[in-house]
């Protein structure tokens, strides 16, 4: 199955650095006065953020509103956009595995979030600078607005990093910002948006406005029954500013002005971001594979629950290989000359084929248990049940699953790819070393060293 396909069938079900930042007062490319917006504007056929073989909400945002009605950008990058930016910000190396998901009924989770290490308000929080190196790789100037009228109560320490790159505003300034660049740019809004009945405050695409912005239209893929503003889908939201926690607008363009190559920042992001640690009942990096091999393998919660409690362990199981497949596919470094004559080249692309590889033992994890009746059959919602819940309807599978042989052989795929994931990050780590041992100190092509003695051997 081409792996662009990857996630199609199971988010049907799952329904549920510092820069100088222009005066929001102004249109960022003619310098224009906003004025009163239209009464009403709407862009047409604004895609949809599906959250299927792309997982990361945000990233899969920007790329559908930087390149709305753009081919110039499209064009530009000969892979995919989100491959790139994934890349270079580090996003792509974000995953987890969270306890409270797999024991669910212990934690009182009535659904899984496997995708949380790249979605939902703690991380968008926490890594609030992978978005700003998203932007400016692709060539534009960040806009960054935080909205301290939002009724949705965030923990303001934890938000720290987020609120400092942003400009303050409130609700009025929040809404003459979208409804001005809505116009004036032709391209969607990005926004933190938290909607009311959702328990994820992800991001959302805004794509037109009523009534002078009293009623907001935009994309989400949390919009659920929200889905009813005419013919491109639209969710309408009446005093919608109050449930925006910060705005992302695509300011002018402006070559990225870095002082060290691409490459060697990306470098530095993925060795940020593929860090292991654990956060209360979640695992990140390296130790999400720590943390699925042990559920696994946990005899005790799963050869000793009920078929219906072990079928819901089973769909996190199966999500999350889906999730980590997805994040690792779609991650493409940018190109990397390095003064090296070859050496560090070799590193980079050598740590390049560790997310290929684990993308396919992903693909293994479902072949042992999961892909028997075809891609994700089994895969069912509890529509009886308040909330609705997924489950997984084969009973075949779910006693597999209890069968501690089956389980074993599923973590030892689970512990190859943390192998995989350990080399890259090795291979990356020399690659940085090296490169930092080099006249060129991270800089550009070609080598400084040639007709004289190499600083780097």
């Amino acid at each position: 199955m081409n792996r662009r396909k990857f996630l199609k069938t199971a988010a049907g079900l799952v329904a549920s650095a510092s820069f100088a930042l222009p005066a929001l007062g102004k249109n960022t490319s003619k310098g224009k006065t906003m004025t009163e917006p239209r009464k009403d504007f709407i862009l047409a056929d604004v895609p949809r953020i599906e959250n299927t073989e792309f997982p990361d909400i945000f990233t899969d945002a920007l790329r559908i509103a930087i390149s709305y009605q753009n081919e110039e950008i499209k064009k530009r990058f000969s892979e995919s956009i989100y491959d790139r930016i994934s890349g270079f910000s580090g996003r792509g190396w974000l995953i987890g595995f969270d306890d409270a998901c797999f024991y669910w009924e212990k934690y009182g989770r009535p659904g899984p979030h496997e995708s949380f290490a790249v979605s939902g308000l703690e991380t968008l929080l926490e890594h609030p600078h992978t978005m700003l190196d998203a932007l400016e790789f692709l060539g534009y100037l960040p806009e960054f607005l935080w909205n301290e009228d939002c009724q949705y109560k965030v923990d303001k320490e934890k938000a720290t990093g987020f609120i400092n790159m942003a400009e303050k505003g409130d609700n009025e300034k929040i809404r003459q910002y979208v409804t001005t660049n809505l116009v004036e740019k032709q391209r969607p809004v990005i926004a933190l948006l938290h909607l009311p009945g959702n328990s994820i405050v992800d991001f959302a695409l805004l794509t037109g406005y009523e009534s002078h912005g009293q009623t907001i239209l935009g994309r989400s893929p949390h919009q659920n029954e929200m889905n009813n503003s005419g013919e491109y889908g639209y969710f309408r939201r009446d005093n919608w500013e109050r449930e925006v926690l910060t705005v992302i607008g695509v300011g002018e363009e402006r070559e990225m002005k870095r002082n060290k190559h691409p490459c060697f920042i990306a470098i530095q992001n993925a060795l940020k971001y593929s860090k292991g640690y654990t956060q209360g009942t979640r695992h990140y990096g390296l130790s999400a594979y720590d943390a699925w091999e042990r559920a696994i393998l946990d005899d005790e919660n799963i050869l000793g629950m009920d078929n219906d409690i072990v079928s819901r362990r089973f769909v996190y199981h199966i999500l999350l290989a889906g999730f980590i497949a997805s994040q690792k596919a779609f991650t493409t470094l940018p190109d990397c000359n390095a003064p090296s004559m070859g050496v560090i080249n070799g590193y980079v692309k050598r740590a390049q084929a560790g997310p290929e590889l684990i993308h396919g033992l992903m693909w293994d994890v479902w072949h042992v248990i999961g892909l028997g009746k075809g891609f994700l059959k089994g895969l069912k919602v509890r529509e009886d049940s308040l909330p609705p819940y997924l489950f997984w309807d084969d009973d075949e599978d779910i006693r597999l699953f209890k069968d501690r042989a089956v389980r074993e052989k599923i973590a030892r795929i689970i512990n190859r790819a943390r192998q995989v994931d350990v080399q890259a990050i090795q291979d990356l780590s020399i690659a940085k070393e090296e490169w930092e041992k080099c006249r060129g100190r991270g800089n550009d092509f070609p080598c400084p060293c040639l007709g004289k003695s190499c600083t780097r051997v």
